[in-house]
């Protein structure tokens, strides 16, 4: 092999590994812009990992626990440790020192010497105990603290209810896009189909201009409903990728289908249940805190009862420890008049407890209401896609009809489009009622925390 030869093969090895890192990075990009096919279930356990709203709840959850902890304080001593170093030339304190360092001497009681002492030294340590016995307001704060913990769960499980029913609705909302673009792309190109022979018959003489311009007009039509409804496909594909914690770059198909209204759900009796569910439950508990927060407030009138101890060393030199002294002792203390302080926290606490009680019922009511009206949305989706199914087939009796009419120049064409219209109107309404049965039923799933769909999916 020649020098020249020697040249090239550098020269293409070097343009190899520059073009190998810009290969690499094209081919994950294009890695990265790949539809992302979902089954249902699939999504929602990618939601249940990586769905923002429930790490927030997650959060929240850590919080409160946290707060409940630290009322472990209301049993458990507190140890603390302190050193102090001290000069001074004040004549109670110089002379206080002088007695906790056990150095007092008959000369130190020389009134000029207590007058008007020399500066003086004092290093100190400090052990510090204090051991609650009774505080029955700080009692009834840890329950309500411990209410407020069960809440935030409870309202996690209600977020992750709530996210499930989210998930449920962008992913139908994809079929429903999808379907929607394939009835209104058929629509487009049947239009085509007859604004190109209404425009021969036009050039031939045969088909008036108006009946043409109405072609025209018609696959106009069809093609900026086309459009729109690639533009809601597109936004149901980003806020399902938000759903799943996901760039929303990145298309997400559904490889599921939605539920028809011949498969079988389990529908309970309305009168026969009673609406719980998380959101229901967590109101609960704020309630219960509420009124524990008020019983505190109560509480607050009565003595606190606390145990205290201290150890110490005191020395004219840095880290001495020649003498020490202790203290033990008890303390009651009670607050008989605060200004009406005190009075006034059980005034604000019973109005958060009524405020609390009033958002339960309230709560409560808007519920029931909600189950109600899904189940009503449930039964008038059911009878819109009966509906609807029976428009599609009588609306494609009479496409076929008219066309055949047209065809032998018995029909205007503006009559033709508008069969067509129809037809495509009720294709549409059929896909968006059955898109509001399968969202009825989620509701209702999750305002009642029930399993109605007997089909599992794959």
């Amino acid at each position: 092999m020649n020098v020249k030869h020697i040249c090239f093969v550098c020269l293409g090895l070097m343009v190899m590994l520059l073009l190998t890192p810009d290969t690499l990075l094209s081919q994950e990009t294009a890695k990265s812009r790949e539809p992302l096919s979902l089954t249902l279930q699939e999504a929602m356990s990618a939601a249940m990992e990586n769905n923002f709203s429930i790490d927030q709840s997650e959060y929240d959850v850590m919080k409160a626990r946290a707060q409940y902890r630290q009322t472990n304080a209301v049993f458990l001593p507190t140890l603390s440790f302190e050193y102090n170093a001290i000069s001074t030339n004040d004549p109670l304190n110089v002379f206080g020192f002088k007695l906790k360092q056990e150095l007092v001497s008959q000369q130190d009681f020389n009134p000029a010497l207590l007058n008007n002492p020399d500066p003086y030294e004092n290093f100190s340590a400090r052990l510090e105990v204090q051991q609650p016995i009774f505080n029955p307001d700080m009692i009834m704060q840890r329950g309500a603290v411990k209410n407020r913990l069960n809440s935030a769960n409870e309202q996690q499980d209600g977020t992750m209810r709530h996210i499930r029913f989210e998930v449920q609705n962008q992913y139908y909302s994809l079929i429903l896009h999808r379907r929607q673009l394939d009835v209104l792309e058929t629509a487009l190109e049947t239009a085509g189909e007859h604004r190109r022979q209404a425009q021969n018959y036009f050039e031939e003489g045969i088909l008036s201009r108006e009946d043409f311009l109405a072609a025209r007009v018609y696959e106009l039509e069809m093609e900026s409903r086309k459009i729109n409804a690639e533009n809601e496909l597109k936004h149901a594909g980003e806020e399902m990728a938000l759903l799943l914690g996901m760039d929303g770059s990145r298309p997400v198909e559904p490889a599921d289908d939605m539920i028809s209204s011949g498969e079988a759900i389990d529908v309970p009796d309305l009168s026969l249940i009673e609406v719980d569910n998380a959101q229901l439950r967590a109101i609960e508990e704020r309630v219960k805190a509420a009124e524990k927060m008020t019983r505190a407030a109560k509480y607050s009138f009565l003595p606190k009862i606390n145990l205290f101890g201290s150890y110490e060393y005191n020395d004219p030199d840095f880290a001495g420890l020649n003498a020490n002294s202790y203290m033990i002792g008890a303390n009651l203390k009670w607050n008989i008049f605060s200004g009406f302080r005190n009075a006034g926290k059980v005034m604000e606490a019973t109005a958060d407890y009524n405020k609390a009680v009033s958002m339960r019922a309230s709560h409560r009511i808007e519920t029931e209401n909600r189950v109600r009206q899904a189940y009503r949305n449930l039964e008038h989706a059911e009878k819109e896609l009966l509906l609807t199914e029976e428009a599609i087939s009588q609306s494609t009796e009479d496409v076929k009809i008219r066309s055949n009419r047209y065809d032998e120049g018995m029909e205007r064409i503006t009559d033709l489009l508008e069969a067509e219209t129809k037809l495509a109107e009720a294709r549409l309404k059929n896909i968006m009622a059955l898109y509001k049965y399968n969202m009825s039923i989620a509701a209702l799933e999750m305002l009642l925390e029930k399993d109605l769909n007997n089909v599992e999916y794959q």
